[in-house]
């Protein structure tokens, strides 16, 4: 039995270790945030259900870590707090997500060590293992396939449909949503109900890390080590021997020894402790870094989101999760000239309307009707787009910002490049079509410097062919570094334009597979 040691407790380090376990080795996992419960009822109970913004479990939060533990220097021309995007904790950001989860299509992998054909069996095990509710039958846009959702979609509704025959009428489709929720009982997760508030889900439904992560917890195979800093990778030559750990964030270290180390701490900390585990040879500045690739190729994901008014009223929340989206333009017409991009009309209440009426003083129920009346008219209308890497996007370590140990924090640098411009520039047309084949009365796309990034950090241990391409295998594995290996959306080689979790889950699968073997000999 081998011992394997991944840095990280998010959906990849979770799905590493599960499937490792099963493979039949012990698993440790070390996440720098603490635990939160599973199910996340009391997120519910204290975010929703009271809406209390400020009642929220204290591990929930970024605020669960000291400043001098995590932190991050940002410039450019991104408007969000990168470091509020980072759900350090057990489950990490897959705690609080929506559960969007497309395949990315074939053109993507180009430029990548691993063709889509390489990987299409391994997504399909992926919408196994996360409980994938979808169709292949309404999205002529989507990736080929050879097995079947293992769940039913979640169908459009009647307003769904009403505004799919409108668009339909002008050349526009829209189809169902593949997502990790439950629309039947699965695995030991009970059917969505449809509370319609997929980010905070307090049943289960939707597919947090943390269901499985109790499944290997049982085994006896695998630890889980929480508020446990992981400084460094000890390396004895080219093979790694060890994490140098901080257990409680404490003063104290030691080594934890292992026969392999994973690292899926998400695009920004897997970056930095590459960087910071400075050894011999290829990895003096860092391990994987002989070509200056290490952080060098972060890209998001740019969501920029607008509103459609219409005459009549749309009625939006009353489908509860997520249901229509379109990958029509996924694949650009001019694909030099600006990126692809889905369009999303997901049958939610406007937040922004929502906040506004919760941000006053009424004196009854009826004044609060009334005041949420207009936001009836309203669809979200929002772009997923593609970004490319470039000579303005990326991640370093910092030069006067460090950690209580000395250790520099993150410098991520990023700004919009010509290529973006010419996406937006695009979303605004699309969104134009769309509002006007659906008989909107109004329509408009927020700002430009609006962007925001999903949480999507990719590209920063990029995967290529070898050292001079990239940073990693297409299975993780560092070049040069043996016993050491990197998942996670930080080691893909271009973004494309649909959401990234399903893929990086798929991928982690298969490193998983690649991994156990290879401990087996």
């Amino acid at each position: 039995m081998k011992r394997v040691a991944i840095v990280g407790a998010g959906i990849v380090g979770t799905t590493l270790a599960w499937h490792l376990v099963k493979a039949g080795h012990r698993v440790d996992l070390f996440e720098t945030g603490p635990d939160i419960p599973y199910p996340h009822a009391p997120q519910f109970a204290n975010e929703v259900l009271f809406a209390n913004q400020f009642a929220r479990p204290a591990q929930a939060i970024p605020a669960a870590l000291p400043a001098d533990v995590r932190g991050l220097v940002q410039t450019g021309d991104y408007a969000w707090r990168i470091d509020d995007e980072r759900s350090m904790c057990v489950g990490g950001q897959a705690t609080r997500w929506w559960g969007i989860t497309p395949r990315l299509v074939p053109e993507t992998f180009a430029g990548w060590p691993i063709t889509y054909d390489d990987l299409e069996p391994w997504y399909g095990e992926a919408e196994r293992y996360l409980g994938i509710s979808g169709s292949a039958d309404d999205n002529p846009f989507a990736a080929p396939r050879k097995q079947p959702y293992p769940l039913p979609p979640f169908e459009l509704g009647a307003v769904d449909l009403e505004l799919a025959a409108r668009l339909k009428a002008q050349g526009l489709h829209v189809h169902t949503t593949a997502q990790a929720r439950t629309r039947r009982a699965y695995d030991g997760r009970p059917a969505c109900s449809n509370y319609g508030t997929c980010g905070t889900c307090p049943t289960g439904a939707r597919y947090s890390p943390n269901h499985h992560l109790a499944q290997a917890l049982r085994t006896g195979l695998a630890t889980l080590h929480t508020r446990s800093l992981v400084r460094r990778i000890v390396m004895e030559g080219n093979r790694a021997r060890a994490l140098l750990v901080h257990p409680g964030l404490g003063a104290a270290s030691r080594e934890h020894a292992a026969d392999a180390i994973i690292v899926a701490a998400g695009g920004i900390e897997s970056a930095r402790l590459l960087l910071l585990s400075k050894a011999g040879g290829p990895h003096r500045e860092g391990l994987g870094n002989d070509s200056g690739q290490v952080g060098r190729n972060l890209v998001f994901h740019h969501v920029w989101r607008g509103q459609v008014e219409f005459s009549e009223r749309m009625l939006p929340g009353r489908a509860g999760p997520p249901t229509m989206l379109s990958h029509q333009f996924v694949r650009p017409a001019a694909p030099r000239e600006h990126g692809g991009m889905t369009v999303e009309l997901f049958d939610t209440f406007s937040s922004a309307a929502l906040d506004a009426v919760m941000r006053k003083p009424w004196r009854d129920g009826a004044q609060v009707v009334e005041a949420m009346r207009p936001g009836t008219r309203l669809r979200t209308l929002t772009f997923n787009a593609e970004a490319r890497r470039g000579p303005g996007k990326y991640a370093a370590l910092a030069k006067q910002s460090a950690d209580r140990f000395g250790d520099p924090y993150m410098h991520v640098h990023y700004e919009l490049d010509d290529f973006d411009r010419a996406t937006y520039k695009a979303a605004t047309g699309i969104g134009a079509r769309f509002a006007q084949a659906m008989g909107a009365v109004a329509g408009r796309l927020d700002d430009i410097a609006s962007y925001w990034s999903a949480h999507h950090h990719l590209g920063t241990c990029r995967m290529g062919a070898d050292a001079r391409e990239g940073v990693v295998d297409s299975f993780g594995t560092v070049h040069g570094a043996q016993g050491v290996y990197v998942c996670g959306g930080s080691t893909f080689a271009s973004a494309g334009a649909l959401q990234p979790t399903l893929t990086m889950v798929a991928l982690a699968i298969r490193s998983a597979r690649r991994i156990a073997d290879t401990l087996r000999g």
